[in-house]
């Protein structure tokens, strides 16, 4: 274990992006990978965008995403070791969910150890310094005041508006979600390593990558979550430094 370190498991999955929208074989195999890293004793880290969109407010919570909430937390008070990180489609989780959902929710970022690798943690959609279009809308999506203000509107109204708000999103800003910004998620990751981080974990980009780095006597890894959802990867570390992507099985352990 990593001194200095709150957060440190010796086994952990990472996943990103499983953006479930309804009852459908995708949430109950998300909640089949749940249940399975509670049955083997392995910590889960979710790095956003788990829903489509997410509203900290228990009264803005759409009505399918209530029995997904409610099994996590059942796992979580049965010893699931259960950490979230804030994706672009996630709106003030902490409130509501850190103690209760989940052990810790990071807005930005989080930070771990997993035996002696230490690793940073992010959702990664303000890594590509070059979309300015898309920090600008999140710097006012973000924004509390706002958040605030539609918090008191009735849920007809509100969920309406941005289940349209978000069907609408998906179809804007292709440029940069089309292509993976390599250059900059090696820059994000070096400036990070620099600093003492082993591994970097992002999501976001929907785009499965493995990028390794010869940092001074040891090795460094980049890891890129692809989307959950696609084809049910996700990312593995122990504490022996044993690492890779694997794709979801309910028969198969988590790690190998």
């Amino acid at each position: 274990m990593e001194k200095g370190f709150p957060i440190s498991p010796d086994r952990a999955v990472f996943l990103s992006d499983s953006h479930l929208n309804q009852d459908d074989v995708h949430s109950r195999t998300f909640i089949a990978l749940a249940e399975k890293a509670a049955s083997e004793n392995v910590a889960l880290f979710l790095l956003g965008d788990i829903f489509d969109l997410w509203f900290g407010s228990p009264d803005l919570t759409f009505g399918f995403q209530k029995p997904v909430v409610s099994r996590l937390r059942e796992l979580r008070r049965d010893g699931l070791c259960l950490y979230y990180v804030e994706g672009n489609r996630d709106f003030y989780l902490k409130k509501t969910h850190e103690g209760h959902t989940f052990d810790a929710v990071a807005e930005v970022e989080m930070r771990a150890a997993v035996g002696e690798k230490r690793v940073y943690l992010s959702h990664g959609d303000t890594v590509n310094r070059a979309d300015v279009a898309y920090r600008f809308w999140k710097a006012i999506s973000k924004n509390r005041l706002a958040f605030a203000a539609v918090s008191v509107l009735p849920s007809s109204i509100v969920l309406p508006l941005a289940d349209r708000m978000e069907r609408k999103l998906k179809r804007t800003n292709k440029r940069f979600r089309g292509t993976f910004p390599e250059k900059e998620c090696r820059e994000f990751a070096l400036r990070e390593f620099a600093a003492g981080t082993d591994f970097v974990i992002l999501g976001h980009f929907h785009s499965e990558r493995l990028l390794r780095f010869a940092q001074g006597e040891a090795g460094k890894v980049l890891a890129v979550l692809p989307s959950w959802r696609e084809e049910w990867r996700y990312f593995h570390l122990n504490a022996e430094g044993q690492f890779g992507f694997r794709t979801f099985s309910p028969t198969d352990p988590l790690l190998p």
